[in-house]
């Protein structure tokens, strides 16, 4: 696809010429600039108007560098920025009067500190503003399941709700006959997903803590991808706060968080030096890892790790 911008200085609607000092300067440096994809510019005209043409088979826009010589000439010499099927782009106000008829209404204003090939690539090409998504439910034991990766963006519909809600669960779900992706955290939250297809999104819950907070976990929570089948950790009497994976480095914040993985390891008879390099090794996006867990009544940090 190619791209055209036009640039010219109007006076009472006709073209009037540029500075040909400042049209001979930017020319010379626009002299052996490429596209990225190995195209060039191609600049016809004279002082009365110059129209840059980009033939390319993948781009929209010239090469930044080149909008940036764009703009410079016309900050130098008042013209007019006139982009291939979008508003003209003026350097003042006052200059709208001097405009053409077809050009006036439609045309902005971009003050001459703000005229950077940046601002022409966003005028020829406007960036969407990005989509407003609701509030995600309230989940007690998985505080930021988007940070943890378990929900993520999506236009998708659930596929348990029918509904386009914006978001999507991305980790587990375990049932005879349920789908894995699509459902909506809101119907995990209301547990109606759960009761559904009769799932629940974690596999078990380690330690003894009463019946509904069990529920609450296994059906109303969602949950986290393990390299094992994940288990959630409690601490006084109660689920504790799923904060994410953890490697090494992360878990370097959070004293307690280890030695409550030694401890984890001193179960699985491994002589000392053993246990060190091991909690060395964990890597937040590989093997081994840890899953790193808050108390939530008396904030003390919990984690265990387990690899392929």
């Amino acid at each position: 696809m190619s791209y055209s911008l036009y640039l010219c200085r109007f006076v009472g609607g006709e073209p009037a010429p540029m500075d040909e000092t400042a049209i001979r300067d930017v020319l010379a440096a626009l002299e052996g600039l490429e596209a990225e994809d190995g195209g060039t510019v191609d600049v016809d005209g004279d002082a009365h108007g110059l129209t840059f043409h980009h033939p390319s088979p993948g781009r929209v826009l010239v090469l930044d560098l080149d909008l940036d010589l764009v703009a410079e000439l016309a900050r130098r010499t008042g013209a007019v920025v006139v982009p291939d099927g979008r508003p003209a782009i003026l350097t003042t106000e006052a200059d709208r009067r001097h405009l053409p008829d077809n050009l006036r209404a439609e045309a902005i204003v971009v003050p001459p500190p703000a005229l950077t090939g940046q601002a022409i690539a966003l005028a020829v090409a406007p960036q969407p503003e990005p989509r407003r998504r609701p509030a995600l439910p309230r989940f007690p034991y998985h505080p930021d399941p988007v940070a943890t990766g378990s929900v993520a963006a999506s236009d998708e519909p659930c596929v348990c709700c029918g509904q386009e809600r914006g978001w999507v669960y991305t980790g587990p779900v375990y049932a005879a006959d349920a789908p894995d992706t699509a459902i909506c955290p809101y119907c995990i939250a209301s547990g109606t997903a759960a009761e559904r297809y009769d799932a629940s999104f974690t596999d078990t819950v380690e330690g003894d803590v009463p019946r509904d907070v069990v529920m609450a976990v296994l059906t109303r929570t969602p949950g986290f991808t393990a390299w094992q089948s994940p288990y959630w950790l409690t601490h006084c009497g109660d689920g504790a706060a799923f904060l994410g994976p953890a490697g090494t480095k992360e878990l370097a914040a959070y004293p307690d968080a280890v030695d409550h993985l030694r401890r984890q390891c001193a179960t699985w008879t491994w002589p000392p030096d053993q246990v060190e390099a091991f909690l060395g090794a964990l890597d937040k996006d590989g093997a081994p890892t840890a899953y790193l867990f808050r108390c939530r009544v008396c904030e003390t940090y919990l984690a265990y790790a387990d690899f392929t």
